[in-house]
């Protein structure tokens, strides 16, 4: 679905999701290279900030040359357009890379010793989305940008194209949680079947993966319960979101978190993470191995 929107109105969400992003990141500054989430935020950040002050510059001063091309108003939507276009491609990129590397983090299978050859990785990673994603755009996509030749009353206007995050993450998580449950439910039916005495001890592990998921659970929406129900409405009201405003460092942060509960949940670390021992992906806003730890003693006592 497209929207039209006045251009004052698109520069104006631009600059507030430039300082939005780089807020974030400066909160995070102390783990920004050490996943690929925090490397892909902080190129969305600069990205957003010159695209921001290229599109600004280009509406104050009307019609300018850059490089040979004769730049107008009208240019400030065709590059909105773009970038629109360009999140959009991304987005399940982002989440299929993500979860398999919070997946590799809690299982273990990346070192602190290899901290800077992952941010090589990550860097590397983040720059190939971001070349694969503009030639995809810029080679298959169909875009009706409105030019010279676009009427008088569209002329302080953008169409842009609305994305739907909610559903795309919804639709991902549920697939995730369905092959968790399917894959959980045969490994159980295969022990019963090799051992049919064991059938307490079964209902054991499952009543403590149970408790765990509990745990993570509230762990997560302890933090994020507030993102959550302003999701929830998101869904229940009939709300577009611009895709250039689509993905942003608070939506990453929510990814990130999201994610971790995720993998935590498959991979089951229960002691590992009350002891303080397993590998956590960094996490500046849900403190999971301090909860956890928090929870043994409650269980203890």
């Amino acid at each position: 679905m497209d929207m039209s929107i006045p251009i004052p109105s698109v520069l104006f969400g631009l600059g507030g999701k430039c300082i939005l992003n780089w807020a974030l990141v400066f909160f995070q500054k102390d783990h920004i290279c050490r996943s690929f989430l925090c490397v892909f935020s902080l190129s969305v950040s600069i990205v957003d900030t010159v695209l921001t002050l290229f599109v600004t510059f280009i509406h104050l001063l009307q019609d300018i040359n850059f490089l040979g091309w004769r730049l107008t108003r009208y240019h400030v939507c065709f590059l909105v357009q773009i970038l629109g276009i360009v999140y959009s491609t991304q987005h399940f990129v982002i989440l299929i890379v993500t979860i398999l590397e919070h997946l590799f983090i809690v299982l273990r299978r990346l070192q602190h010793g290899m901290w800077k050859a992952t941010w090589i990785f990550y860097l590397f990673l983040t720059l190939t989305i971001w070349l694969c994603s503009v030639i995809y755009v810029l080679k298959f996509s169909n875009i009706h940008p409105f030019l010279e030749d676009a009427a008088h009353f569209q002329a302080d206007h953008c169409w842009i194209s609305s994305l739907s995050i909610i559903s795309e993450v919804a639709i991902f998580v549920a697939f995730l949680l369905l092959g968790f449950i399917i894959w959980h439910s045969l490994k159980y039916t295969v022990q019963l079947a090799k051992n049919p005495n064991c059938l307490i001890t079964i209902k054991i592990q499952i009543h403590m993966r149970l408790i765990f998921i509990y745990k993570v659970v509230w762990i997560f929406l302890d933090m994020w319960v507030l993102f959550v129900i302003f999701l929830l409405l998101h869904v229940v009201l009939p709300l577009d979101m611009p895709s250039f405003l689509a993905l942003n460092c608070a939506w990453f942060c929510f990814l990130n978190s999201l994610l971790i509960a995720l993998a935590l949940c498959i991979v089951y670390p229960s002691f590992e993470l009350a002891q303080g021992l397993a590998a956590v992906p960094p996490d500046s806003f849900c403190e999971w191995k301090k909860k956890f730890q928090q929870f043994a003693k409650i269980d203890y006592f």
